[in-house]
């Protein structure tokens, strides 16, 4: 297992992949979103936090370490290689607050129904499942009544209006969009959705 997490780090500085880990436009992305949940959420005790899409896994690190132990991540992933190595680089770091990681989708019956304060949605993983409206749906659906996700996604691959017409054929509430523009190349936006319910934030 070792080798596989040697070679896991040695593929995010690879041709294919180091030339963006490393971009400004790649680091912009990372510091803005991170800076927004923390900006955007209080940690409370007991919060429960799920990102669906680990990839990297960089983000559910960064939500474990902002948890700072008084909260909970559970990651979901269908790949069963991304869950695997993830878990083991988590315990190989010695992550003080790690993952309760879930190979699974989030379209499959099982799925942890009502259980989070906050689900978290970023980057391509809305387009990595096909399915938009069925994505959002089902994030809504980990969502405790009153809880929040968090959307992050690139302006030109996941539009703008599609976040909007989907929030209008529900009962969610959008407490917040932003978009930022500082590298034309790869435009993002992030908001804020409400669940219906009693708050919990």
């Amino acid at each position: 297992m070792d080798e596989k997490l040697l070679n896991y780090y040695l593929e995010l500085r690879s041709p294919d992949s180091g030339e963006w880990n490393l971009s400004p436009q790649c680091l912009h992305t990372e510091l803005i979103t991170r800076d927004y949940i923390s900006k955007s959420f209080a940690v409370t005790n007991s919060l429960q936090v799920c990102n669906v899409g680990i990839g990297m896994g960089d983000w559910d690190n960064y939500l474990g370490y902002w948890l700072n132990g008084r909260g909970t991540v559970t990651s979901i992933d269908i790949n069963k290689a991304i869950c695997e190595i993830f878990e083991y680089r988590q315990r190989r770091e010695g992550h003080p607050n790690p993952s309760k990681v879930l190979c699974m989708s989030i379209f499959d019956e099982g799925v942890p129904a009502a259980e989070f304060e906050i689900v978290t949605l970023i980057g391509s993983a809305i387009n990595e499942t096909g399915n938009f409206n069925k994505c959002l749906d089902s994030c809504f659906g980990l969502l405790k009544p009153g809880g929040h996700l968090m959307f992050m996604a690139n302006t030109r691959k996941s539009p703008v209006e599609m976040v909007e017409q989907y929030i209008r054929s529900t009962e969610h509430q959008m407490e917040e969009l932003n978009t930022y523009d500082a590298f034309p190349e790869y435009p993002f936006y992030i908001c804020k959705i409400k669940k219906p319910g009693e708050t919990t934030l």
